[in-house]
């Protein structure tokens, strides 16, 4: 950040405080930028996530919280709806990810819905006291009519 005149301000500023002009920069594409992480694993998680609702939603702010950044919940959302989300995503484990859930009444149509959403090829089956019951993979969906209830149950 550069200030007019070299200038230092002696307090801290808000948006409103300053006027942000557009610049050029070396970085020719967003391509350019590398947000891998130092930890050796290759993580490529942003640091701030944008206020956008489809973006910055619940999944993408317990993502980005366990790698150290921050999601910035969208101002259009109600007020007990981001506390919820807060309290939710500080609820999470630190380091192993939320699994996916199924009950045992779904069908395997949902769960060939939801194991993509995971790098780890599955989904876990629980009971009404959250208690898992078994795991689903799609080999345990292969030749199985998609509207019947998941093969663990």
């Amino acid at each position: 950040m550069r200030f007019l005149d070299g200038q230092t301000p002696a307090a801290d500023l808000t948006y409103s405080d300053v006027f942000l002009v557009p610049n050029r920069s070396d970085v020719a594409s967003r391509l350019d930028v590398d947000l891998s992480s130092s930890d050796g694993t290759g993580t490529t998680v942003p640091l701030v996530v944008a206020n956008m609702t489809a973006v910055s939603g619940r999944r993408m702010a317990e993502t980005v919280a366990r790698r150290g950044g921050l999601a910035v919940i969208p101002q259009d959302i109600p007020i007990d709806v981001v506390a919820e989300v807060v309290d939710w995503v500080k609820q999470r484990h630190t380091v192993l990810e939320t699994a996916l859930t199924l009950q045992p009444h779904d069908t395997v149509l949902d769960a060939l819905h939801l194991i993509p959403k995971r790098a780890y090829g599955a989904v876990v089956v629980v009971d009404a006291d959250e208690r898992p019951v078994g795991v689903v993979t799609p080999a345990d969906c292969a030749g199985v009519d998609r509207y019947t209830r998941s093969p663990t149950s």
